[in-house]
C-alpha cells in the first residue's frame, strides 16, 4: 500500500510539472513590451499589396508583425517609423513576432 501511495505522489509530482511548465510559454507571450523602428513590407500579393511586415528595430532586429491585433493597419505604413505595444512570441529557430496592441507613427 505503501509503494502504491508513494508511485501516485510521484506521478501527481511529475504531472503537476509537466502542466506548469506546459503554460510558461502563454505567460513569456502576454508580456506587453514597446518597440520602436521603421516598418518594411516583406510579401506581396499578385496585386502588389502588401500582405506582411516587419519592424525594424534601432538595434538592427527585424520582428515580424503578426496580422491579428492592430497587425493589419501596419500593412499601409511601409517605410515609416513607428513605436508599437504587444506582446512577443518567439518561435524555435529564434524568430518573433509581435502582435501589435496599439503603436503611433513618429515623425
Amino acid at each position: 500500500m505503501l509503494v502504491r501511495t508513494k508511485t501516485l505522489f510521484l506521478f501527481l509530482s511529475v504531472l503537476g510539472i509537466v502542466m506548469l511548465m506546459a503554460t510558461l510559454p502563454i505567460f513569456a507571450a502576454t508580456e506587453e513590451v514597446e518597440i520602436t523602428g521603421t516598418v518594411f513590407a516583406t510579401e506581396w500579393d499578385a496585386n502588389d499589396n502588401v500582405t506582411a511586415v516587419v519592424i525594424a528595430t534601432e538595434d538592427g532586429e527585424e520582428i515580424a508583425v503578426s496580422p491579428s491585433g492592430k497587425g493589419m493597419e501596419l500593412l499601409k505604413l511601409d517605410e515609416k517609423n513607428v513605436k508599437a505595444t504587444g506582446s512577443i512570441v518567439t518561435d524555435e529557430e529564434g524568430r518573433k513576432t509581435i502582435n501589435i496592441t496599439r503603436y503611433i507613427v513618429q515623425e
